[in-house]
């Protein structure tokens, strides 16, 4: 079902992927102790790989496992590591965050070392990079206007015997 993991914990936004819910729906399933959270070090929390590849089989239930192993069976293996949508963002913002380490004078020097027939390519980069940012804020501000706070369940107080 999933490629086999070394690890056997993983982070948040594995659990959410592998069982390919939202992370409201997530921590819904910690609430009901249907998944159990392990708190990291200023990360968040942390997940038992067999426990959530135990909870998306149940999810998924039975019958998609003879429908996915005869899918599998007729292609062939991928070549090289596959990255999914949400871990190649991920990367790519790790690898931008080198931008801090830029200074005014750092910039300032490489526009110096710019030649005329590199500008249009350059610029048309550093465009395309600008407006792919933009979206991926407006799509981070569309999905935390539709995040709940998720309280703890309170029990009921009991009726008042008079």
């Amino acid at each position: 079902m999933n490629r086999p993991s070394k690890f056997s914990f993983i982070d948040e936004s594995e659990a959410v992927r592998r069982l390919d819910i939202d992370r409201d729906t997530l921590l819904g399933f910690v609430r009901e102790k249907r998944l159990k959270a392990y708190p990291g070090v200023g990360k968040g929390n942390f997940y038992r790989l067999s426990e959530v590849d135990a909870l998306a089989t149940e999810l998924r239930g039975a019958q998609e496992q003879p429908a996915e192993s005869a899918a599998s069976a007729e292609q062939p293996p991928a070549k090289g590591k596959l990255f999914d949508p949400a871990y190649k963002v991920h990367v790519r913002l790790q690898a931008d965050l080198k931008w801090y380490d830029l200074s005014d004078d750092d910039l300032r020097a490489w526009v110096r070392e710019m030649t005329a027939d590199g500008y249009g390519r350059q610029r048309a980069n550093i465009t395309m990079v600008i407006e792919r940012l933009q979206r991926l804020l407006a799509l981070m501000d569309e999905s935390v206007a539709g995040w709940r706070e998720i309280k703890p369940t309170q029990s009921p107080e009991p009726p008042h015997a008079e």
